[in-house]
């Protein structure tokens, strides 16, 4: 059944939330690259934008209550099964990564919640904060080596998931298509692959932090777009820009899952 209860409602809020936070991500960096103002930022600085805005304190706890609902939903679609995937390989690791995903956007969530409630965001949040303690581990460094080949994987697996349209598994593409119109695909599917090309520059940092065990090689959402406009001539601020449009583009896609996502009730 695709329902519409307490959790479903809750997930599509978190979908909503999301989209909002790229495309503030987004319009900012396109700033940048039209030398308009701007900055470059990632979701922390999102979040600091949204509650420098009329009633900010308001849209920051409802930023909160969505990303906090987002993966409390991917952690029992990752547990409970409700699509169906099954206990044989592929279907668990699917089921990894749902859980994955919501432990992450979790710690996302809980720094809204701070930021509302005035507190610092600094502490345990940031990918190389979690490198720093990982490096405390046994084979910690491996491992910080296995999270950034990971992101590498999902990065390239999301440019075929672009190239191919074969997008989120439970979002109605045909339905998307028929009612919303072929732009709304398009624009889905760019920006899918404008936040892969992000992560993949993301996950070799990580790499290369594990590698050589310094947490400062880490990078973050930020630093990689920062990547960008230190090309060569004019061409940084035009990768910058087509990013950057895609990161809204991405927004758009986010927002949408909240229209067109079958979420299915947990049994």
């Amino acid at each position: 059944m695709y329902g519409f209860g307490a959790i479903g409602l809750l997930a599509r809020m978190g979908f909503l939330v999301k989209g909002v936070l790229y495309m503030v991500i987004g319009a900012l960096a396109l700033q940048v690259a039209a030398k308009a103002g701007g900055r470059v930022t990632g979701t922390r600085g999102a979040l600091t934008t949204v509650l420098g805005q009329p009633f900010g304190r308001t849209l920051l706890l409802v930023a909160a209550i969505g990303l906090l609902a987002y993966p409390a939903w991917r952690v029992l679609q990752g547990i409970f099964d409700p699509d169906r995937l099954g206990h044989d390989w592929r279907g668990l690791a699917m089921r990894a990564t749902f859980v994955v995903r919501g432990i992450v956007h979790a710690a996302l969530g809980w720094q809204a919640f701070r930021l509302y409630r005035g507190l610092s965001t600094s502490s345990g949040t940031s990918e190389r904060e979690f490198a720093t303690e990982a490096f405390r581990w046994p084979l910690g460094d491996w491992l910080v080596v296995l999270a950034g080949l990971g992101l590498i994987g999902f990065a390239v697996q999301q440019v075929y998931a672009a190239i191919t349209c074969r997008l989120e598994r439970n979002l109605n593409v045909e339905e998307m298509r028929r009612e919303a119109g072929e732009w709304a695909v398009g624009l889905s599917r760019l920006g899918v692959g404008a936040r892969a090309v992000v992560f993949a520059l993301l996950g070799w940092t990580i790499v290369v932090g594990g590698w050589f065990r310094d947490p400062s090689e880490v990078g973050t959402t930020a630093s990689s777009f920062r990547t960008l406009p230190a090309q060569p001539g004019g061409l940084g601020r035009w990768l910058l820009g087509v990013t950057a449009a895609g990161f809204v583009a991405y927004g758009f896609y986010e927002i949408i899952h909240a229209r067109y996502l079958h979420i299915r009730r947990v049994r």
